[in-house]
């Protein structure tokens, strides 16, 4: 079944201050690209994440940012108990010994008191853990964003055949007329004289094969049906359905180029805009 590139996913593992956030958004993009945010995460820690979302998500830009729940920083304040208490010691003793009273705030200053202490990284099982779920919630996500571009291919492909259908059942009478302008044409600029009938024969022949579409309308039936066929194949499968898609531009292009008929020419300006609009969803298919 055909996913979506585009995919939100959250993952929680730890408990308290020590809880680890995985938040990971994915957009499209023709290869896969990780980008890692948040944590100064060990090399080994890196290329196992990397590995998951390449397996996992497969193709796409994917940010992943780390977060730990209570501060969102990679350090956090200490309070040093041990040398608070002995330099209210020491003064309490001055004070009972000298009749002096100080006041702690002239000796020291809060970065006396105070340290920064650097958070450990959090342990690789909780990383891994919280990493996975996210992931799992971006596919969910793209499958069911796929869900909504199969149906609107679909509706596109009855489209497309419904118009070819109306080419192929419009292209034999649109011949008959363009072959009856032939003849006039021929009679008028010979003004009365003999016509070699089998020369016309010859040349209305040479005319018909030269605007036979046949082969374009067959393969480009053969195009719709593998195109449906890859609405339901497992795996990623936006770049068939792009190279599709152009193959069926080609077909059509050249159906129009050997028409003549206003008709044929309307209906095939109908065949582009749809391919056109297939081509542009396409872009965000895994």
């Amino acid at each position: 079944m055909i996913q979506s590139m585009t995919g939100y996913g959250r993952g929680v593992t730890g408990k308290s201050a020590g809880k680890v956030i995985v938040l990971i958004k994915a957009v499209n993009g023709r290869f896969l690209d990780v980008k890692i945010r948040g944590l100064d995460i060990d090399p080994s820690d890196d290329k196992k994440i990397r590995d998951i979302v390449s397996e996992k998500l497969v193709r796409g830009t994917v940010h992943v940012n780390f977060e730990i729940e209570g501060n969102g920083q990679s350090q956090t304040l200490s309070f040093n108990k041990d040398r608070f208490e002995a330099i209210e010691s020491i003064l309490l003793n001055i004070q009972k010994e000298y009749g002096r009273h100080l006041d702690m705030g002239d000796i020291v200053n809060a970065n006396d008191l105070f340290t920064h202490v650097d958070i450990d990284s959090p342990e690789s099982e909780l990383l891994i853990k919280a990493v996975e779920s996210a992931c799992d919630e971006v596919t969910q996500m793209r499958k069911s964003e796929g869900e909504k571009l199969k149906k609107d291919f679909e509706d596109r492909l009855t489209i497309l055949k419904k118009v070819l259908n109306q080419v192929e059942k419009e292209l034999p009478k649109e011949f008959q007329k363009r072959e009856k302008r032939y003849k006039l044409r021929i009679a008028e600029l010979l003004g009365g004289s003999m016509v070699d009938e089998a020369r016309i024969a010859q040349e209305i022949a040479m005319l018909a094969e030269k605007a036979d579409v046949t082969e374009e309308t067959v393969r480009l039936r053969s195009h719709f049906q593998q195109f449906e066929s890859l609405l339901i194949e497992k795996g990623s499968a936006g770049k068939k359905m792009n190279f599709l898609l152009q193959e069926m531009g080609r077909e059509i292009n050249t159906i129009g180029s050997k028409s003549s008929s206003e008709h044929i020419v309307n209906h095939v300006i109908t065949l582009k805009v749809e391919t056109e609009k297939m081509r542009e969803q396409i872009q965000n298919i895994l």
